[in-house]
């Protein structure tokens, strides 16, 4: 019998450290990757050692260079343990900090999945996940974090369905580990209980036991279930506790939340407001006598918009921007500050890669997770810092039903729009002393030219709902300072399906998407 290949990241400390010595007690072949010198690693993990940096962009190009060289064909376990974390306000997260994070606990693990699947599938292996509690709960303190976690686990769901029969994927929730980790990021290790936190060699035993179960989703230790199991489906009273007490320890009162700011000064600011979904929300606000400011990257689209509004009316200021850039976010900042402060804030922008993962443009992949996610926690992290939010404001995140359907033959769509809803709902907490509200939108299919690019099957196009009523429900749910919005009652239906039934909501979505797309050499295109 061939010995037993399993590949782990962040294989030289915590977590990551105890699994590959599990391994190696057992005669398994580890392939550990880390991106310590190799003379600062326990020697047994030096001879099949890859010295790899999971923050930069060449990294799964790399790993997979340095497997051909030491005649790696198959891997039989692929385990995505690498992580780094984050805590404390968002607006004092650096735009450096801030993209470490995303790209070692979210892009890497995409693009390390991408690159290894041939090797996994000659093996009929599994990819196992680490997430964590955190991906269920808000968690203000960790906001970065947790939403990674989250569209980490987006992007398992969807992809165990497209690679049901090659490949098995799990997704693991350990609980808070004692590791170095919370030291480094500066949480305060007294008042967060670190010391009474489960050692890394537990917690890696109870991953290895719970990867041989098979479960697709598994979470670790009968407290860590029941939390997660609150976090689901009592979200929102966990949500109003955990608010509670963020209103308790803030260091100034809670400002009374302003419902209606006095008219004649509203101001809404809409990302991806030339067009779809983005253009009916500012045209409706432009309806009601508000300031609108559209920023996106087509200029003329953006001005024809703006014209459009301008003739009935309205006040309208166009902000041309590639919110993937830094720069052009940078620049939308600067120009935001020479306006009023913003109302509500609405982050619309977003674009979609439909297509089986296993052939798809990883870098085009890359673009989507840097537009749905990226951009929106760099640019709310800028009107943070800089005060560019009015008093009682909204912000506006729009996900998708995937968030509670799953997205096969959209993987990393799901993954992007899991992240962003979990950024919200800690978001939401930790801007509740400051009177802030955040509503994030999970709209189903829409009859936008965004939804037709990227549909497989456009026949039932008139049942989508028209982007004008879904602006005047989200117009509504800013009113009433709503904290969520499913809009329509299919939808509603097919969400509460998802949460309590997923099997049920994947098979129709796979259905529905995934058995509608070409399929071309299953794998084949990364060998």
């Amino acid at each position: 019998m061939a010995r037993q290949q399993v590949l782990i990241t962040g294989a030289t400390d915590g977590i990551g450290l105890a699994l590959a010595q599990i391994y190696l007690a057992r005669g398994v072949r580890v392939i550990a990757v880390g991106r310590r010198p190799a003379s600062a690693i326990p020697a047994v993990l030096r001879s099949d050692y890859c010295r790899v940096d999971l923050t930069q962009p060449f990294a799964a190009t790399l790993v997979a260079a340095l497997l051909r060289q030491r005649h790696v064909h198959t891997l039989d376990q692929l385990i995505h343990c690498a992580g780094v974390g984050s805590y404390g306000p968002l607006m004092v997260q650096t735009p450096a900090e801030l993209d470490a994070l995303l790209q070692t606990n979210l892009y890497a693990p995409i693009a390390l999945t991408h690159a290894l699947l041939p090797l996994l599938s000659a093996a009929q292996g599994r990819i196992v996940f680490i997430g964590s509690v955190a991906a269920g709960l808000p968690v203000p303190a960790y906001a970065v974090y947790g939403a990674t976690k989250a569209a980490l686990e987006g992007f398992a769901r969807s992809l165990r369905v497209e690679l049901a029969g090659h490949v098995m994927v799990q997704v693991i929730h350990p609980g808070a580990t004692r590791t170095a980790m919370h030291r480094k990021v500066g949480a305060p290790l007294d008042q967060i209980g670190w010391q009474r936190f489960p050692p890394p060699e537990r917690v890696a035993r109870q991953l290895v036991r719970a990867s041989e179960r098979g479960t697709a989703v598994a979470t670790l230790g009968a407290g860590n279930r029941l939390i997660r199991f609150a976090g689901i489906y009592l979200g929102k009273s966990v949500e109003r506790v955990i608010r509670t007490r963020t209103i308790r320890q803030a260091s100034t009162p809670a400002q009374p939340p302003v419902v209606a700011p006095p008219q004649g000064v509203c101001h809404c600011v809409v990302t991806g407001g030339a067009d779809g979904i983005g253009r009916a929300i500012a045209e409706r606000y432009a309806t009601e006598g508000w300031t609108v400011t559209l920023i996106d990257r087509d200029r003329a689209r953006a001005d024809e918009t703006a014209r459009v509004m301008r003739a009935q009316g309205a006040a309208v200021t166009v902000i041309e921007a590639d919110l993937i850039q830094a720069a052009d976010r940078d620049r939308a900042l600067q120009q935001l500050a020479d306006l009023p402060a913003a109302d509500v804030f609405v982050h619309s922008a977003g674009i979609s890669l439909v297509g089986r993962f296993a052939q798809s443009d990883l870098t085009r992949q890359q673009t989507v997770l840097e537009l749905n996610l990226h951009a929106p926690m760099h640019l709310t992290a800028g009107l943070l810092r800089h005060n560019l939010l009015a008093p009682g404001a909204t912000l506006v995140m729009i996900a998708s039903l995937s968030v509670y359907t799953g997205y096969p033959g959209a993987a990393v769509y799901a993954a992007s729009k899991d992240g962003l809803s979990a950024y919200a709902r800690s978001l939401r907490v930790a801007l509740s002393p400051q009177g802030l509200n955040v509503l994030t939108v999970y709209p189903g299919p829409t009859r936008t030219a965004h939804a037709r690019r990227y549909s497989p099957d456009n026949r039932r196009e008139r049942r989508r709902m028209p982007p004008a009523h879904l602006a005047n429900l989200i117009v509504a749910a800013v009113q009433r300072r709503a904290t969520s919005l499913i809009p329509g009652s299919a939808n509603r239906l097919l969400a509460t399906s998802g949460r309590f039934f997923p099997s049920l909501t994947e098979t129709l979505m796979q259905q529905a998407i995934l058995k509608k797309l070409p399929v071309t050499g299953m794998l084949s295109n990364q060998e």
